[in-house]
């Protein structure tokens, strides 16, 4: 009989546990934006509710930062609760109409999510070597791709065929039943070893983490805002239908299957072809006034932004020997909130101005693509001491310019206090004086 290793296990165990949540994922996440305007959602009030379920997961994030032995005590009780917990939340989602109710129920599921996804990344940074991280990323993306291309084609037969006033009823509970398989599926993970994992004291590269990091907010704020617009554009401005978007989504689905297997045996440097044709997507969109051209659009969309992506993840995977697992897993996700909150305060303020919202993906795009290659050693295309030099640079100013702004914020603040208090003392003697007036007069 053939016994696996521990090692071996936990990867199969991800790996499957990615199959069943891609279903769930697209069946959920995958159609929220679809959901939302199908209940007649403008893009500002998608954008809200994007906002405050991201602003609420950073809360979460910078919590858990701020005290990481949270991740590190009773890891698998957690983890199972948390994973099963957002599965049935979706339950509820259709349920509910409101648009604030809708934000409420949808903040939560993000919070969940948020603690699933640092949790599986720290099972992930905390049992698995590099080389073994670079490899786990790309099999779940490919292996989570081909099972969300199943549920996107699901959800699009679905949302054809479905009664109008009951489809995401159905589809939402099947999802979480099927996304509860995953959460089973982590109920045989070994996870003891990440019991009291021990925290590194410091950072040793701090500019790497600052850049990596800015990178990563700018490439995701770039690509969750191409999101927010990218559906509404297709079926309000240019008349495409519901399952034309699924099928668009499904397509891309596809696209992100191929494109971590060829884009995951590549050194980093090559990677700086993603980045380069990632940056293009939103004009491609944007210019492309045939809905149907949308399909092949999303396969060069998807396969140029999973490689970009990609690049983060093994540059984290990188850090971790001496940035530490639980900081890195938690840091990533922090890090894909702020981009979904820097998007959801856009997509509020800009609204319906597509050719802004397109021409500024694209302007956040190339500033992604430009930090990446001028201030990251792995991949600069400067010399290496010179990113260095750069990525130094850039994190001195910034830590400098945030401590002064906080500087300036506590003088403006304590100047505001004194002001008021000034004035209600002035205001109260005046009041004294008009009462004395009275009385004496």
């Amino acid at each position: 009989m053939l016994k696996w290793s521990p090692h071996i296990k936990l990867k199969w165990i991800l790996i499957l546990e990615a199959a069943f949540a891609g279903i769930y994922i697209s069946l959920t996440r995958g159609l929220f934006t679809v959901f939302l305007v199908s209940i007649g959602m403008s893009i500002q009030e998608i954008s809200f509710v994007v906002f405050f379920s991201s602003l609420a997961a950073i809360i979460i994030g910078t919590i858990m930062y701020k005290q990481p032995n949270f991740m590190t005590r009773k890891v698998k009780i957690k983890l199972l609760s948390f994973h099963a917990s957002e599965r049935i939340t979706w339950i509820f989602m259709p349920v509910i109409l409101n648009s604030i109710a809708i934000s409420i129920l949808f903040s939560i599921y993000m919070i969940l999510s948020s603690l699933i996804s640092m949790f599986i990344s720290l099972v992930i940074y905390g049992s698995l070597s590099e080389e073994d991280i670079r490899d786990i990323t790309a099999k779940r993306t490919a292996v989570g791709g081909v099972s969300s291309a199943l549920g996107f084609g699901l959800g699009a037969f679905l949302l054809a065929f479905l009664p109008e006033n009951k489809k995401f009823i159905y589809i939402f509970t099947l999802a979480a039943v099927i996304g509860l398989i995953s959460t089973i599926i982590m109920f045989l993970a070994e996870l003891r070893h990440l019991e009291n994992m021990p925290l590194p004291k410091g950072v040793e590269s701090p500019e790497k983490v600052f850049s990596t990091s800015l990178f990563l907010i700018l490439l995701l704020f770039s690509y969750n805002l191409l999101g927010i617009f990218w559906t509404p554009y297709l079926m309000r401005k240019l008349g495409g239908t519901a399952s034309l978007a699924a099928l668009i989504n499904f397509l891309g689905t596809i696209s992100s299957i191929i494109a971590s297997l060829i884009w995951k045996g590549r050194s980093l440097k090559s990677l700086r072809l993603a980045l380069i044709l990632n940056s293009f997507s939103p004009l491609i969109i944007w210019l492309a006034l045939i809905p149907y051209l949308h399909i092949p659009i999303s396969i060069y969309v998807s396969f140029a932004f999973t490689g970009a992506n990609f690049l983060g993840a093994f540059l984290f995977a990188n850090y971790k020997r001496w940035f530490g697992a639980v900081k890195s897993s938690i840091l990533l996700i922090i890090v894909g909130c702020l981009a979904q909150v820097l998007s959801a305060v856009f997509g509020i303020s800009v609204r319906g101005n597509y050719p802004l919202a397109f021409l500024t993906i694209f302007g956040v795009g190339a500033i992604s693509t430009i930090v990446a290659i001028i201030t990251l050693p792995e991949i600069a295309v400067i010399p290496e001491d010179t990113a260095r030099l750069y990525s130094r640079i850039l994190y001195t100013n910034s830590v400098l310019g945030y401590r002064f702004a906080i500087e300036i914020s506590k003088e403006v603040i304590i100047l505001t206090l004194k002001l008021i208090a000034l004035s209600v003392i002035f205001s109260i003697l005046y009041l004294v004086y008009r009462i004395l007036w009275f009385l004496i007069g």
